[in-house]
């Protein structure tokens, strides 16, 4: 709905981007305290405003558009929130087609990262795994009478089949947290690798969990129990053949990521499915298992389990665990929503560029560049000042605001568990943190939990060089903090962090 504002809308812009022209009570302190420390030729945005009024508490270079890194997140948790709304639940359906003989068994995707993700089971259920997930599936089967199906059939089109971002770092496809994604996804779309030692200095035991036997994993490793652990896998792209090399000193836990998700779970399910008893024809091979073709329809399939994840556990693993492959899914799924076409990059982009505009103006949008949802990708630009306002926005409707807090990290917490050792605050801060190679990101709220009074800020530095300088980020991060919350709650003195210099 559109609203004319009128003159008196038009007096009070005016006097609104007079107001912001003025200097922000911390700016000079902030600016002396980024003097101090040796960052190199990095760039520093920083941007804190009042949440409730809007009025800037500190500016230093604020519309600096820049690589956010992980921070990237609140953009795409927000829009999230915006389109699916705080309710929505991903929903993974597993089908029965009984028009062939034997029956037809088809995992329908919906795009949620959660499925089988070991951390959240047992987040949700104390005790619940795996394996139990497999057991309740295979029970529901049989207690339908099927114990043979003829194929299972994966369909994951509600996304596209465009598995790896184009602008992510080539030499880390193999790390769990550059993943690809599909429309299906399962265990996190990684293998993990468990190596044991050996007395003789051979070669080290393996098991991977979990078990894909499909999966080639030549050993290349050797034990060494004088030396360190540095035992690693490798995995060309694109494919499921895997190295592991190195030296094994411990029991070792190697997390690889695979090569085709809807695919690697369509096995990873006929693989468990057989083990309890439910089994094709003659046996499990690659062609019994198979993605649903373009327009395939299943219009007599029947269902039989439904599995389902709701959105506030898929945004607390984005935004305090940082989960990569949560956010990229959730972009996806959002482009998706709107556009009834397979989610991709491009869609997802589009959608979260489209509440940009509308929550804060075209401007904003257009200066915000959306290649990603996780910031892994280097080719993400945008300005502190706008993921201020981003925050402000999301706060004036109650339902999204409760559920974006929630999904913050305290001091603490995720990957603020290292966070803040060295500040001592009165208030209470949530934030997201980023990091990729030369960027050092952290943006969140601060609440005096006296007065109410509450803060957003948002700290970008970019092209940091590496050694003292980029140890010197992180403790400049917590300082800014720092001199937040000494002026929102001014009879306390600070202990400064070691910034070196």
């Amino acid at each position: 709905m559109r609203h004319g504002y009128g003159l008196a809308g038009v007096v009070l812009g005016l006097w609104l981007a007079t107001a912001t022209a003025i200097a922000g009570p911390l700016d000079s302190r902030i600016a002396s305290l980024i003097g101090r420390t040796d960052l190199g030729n990095a760039t520093v945005a920083v941007h804190a405003i009042d949440l409730d009024t809007g009025a800037e508490i500190a500016a230093y270079n604020p519309d600096l558009g820049s690589i956010p890194a992980s921070n990237m997140k609140l953009l795409t948790a927000g829009a999230a929130l915006a389109v699916l709304g705080p309710d929505f639940a991903f929903r993974t359906e597993i089908l029965l087609d009984r028009s062939v003989s034997p029956p037809r068994l088809i995992v329908v995707g919906s795009g949620d990262p959660a499925l089988g993700d070991p951390v959240l089971l047992e987040r949700e259920e104390v005790g619940l795994s795996v394996d139990r997930l497999f057991d309740q599936i295979a029970t529901a089967l049989k207690a339908q009478g099927v114990e043979r199906v003829s194929e299972i059939v994966i369909d994951d089109r509600v996304f596209d089949r465009d598995f790896v971002h184009p602008t992510w770092p080539t030499d880390q496809l193999n790390r769990w947290y550059c993943a690809e994604l599909g429309g299906l996804n399962f265990h996190r779309n990684v293998v993990t690798v468990y190596t044991e030692p050996t007395t003789d200095n051979g070669s080290p035991l393996t098991t991977l969990v979990p078990d894909a036997p499909w999966i080639e994993l030549a050993n290349r490793a050797r034990t060494d129990r004088s030396g360190s652990n540095t035992a690693w896998v490798s995995r060309p792209q694109p494919s499921d053949s895997m190295t592991l090399l190195g030296r094994i000193r411990t029991r070792t836990e190697i997390q690889v990521a695979v090569h085709n998700p809807p695919m690697y779970a369509g096995r990873i399910v006929a693989n468990e499915l057989s083990r309890r008893g439910i089994k094709a024809p003659d046996r499990w091979a690659h062609d019994h298992v198979r993605l649903a073709n373009e327009l395939e329809v299943f219009d007599q399939a029947k269902p039989v389990i439904v599995i389902t994840t709701p959105l506030s556990d898929i945004l607390r693993r984005i935004n305090t665990d940082s989960h990569n492959l949560y956010a990229e899914c959730v972009l996806k799924r959002i482009g998706h929503q709107i556009t009834g076409e397979p989610g991709s990059w491009a869609n997802g982009g589009a959608v979260v560029r489209m509440v940009l505009s509308d929550a804060l103006g075209h401007e904003r949008a257009e200066s915000t560049n959306i290649a990603d949802g996780s910031g892994m990708s280097r080719g993400n630009l945008v300005r502190p000042s706008t993921l201020t306002a981003w925050m402000r926005w999301l706060s004036r409707d109650q339902a999204r605001w409760d559920a974006f807090l929630a999904s913050l990290p305290a001091p603490g917490e995720g990957t603020l568990r290292s966070r803040f050792g060295s500040v001592d605050l009165s208030t209470e801060v949530v934030a997201k943190s980023g990091y990729i190679r030369g960027v050092y990101a952290l943006s969140g709220i601060i609440t005096d939990p006296d007065s109410g009074r509450r803060v957003a800020f948002s700290i970008l530095l970019n092209e940091v060089p590496a050694g003292v300088q980029s140890r010197n980020a992180r403790p400049l991060h917590e300082q800014i903090v720092s001199e937040i919350d000494r002026w929102m709650v001014p009879n306390r003195a600070a202990r400064p962090a070691n910034l070196g210099g």
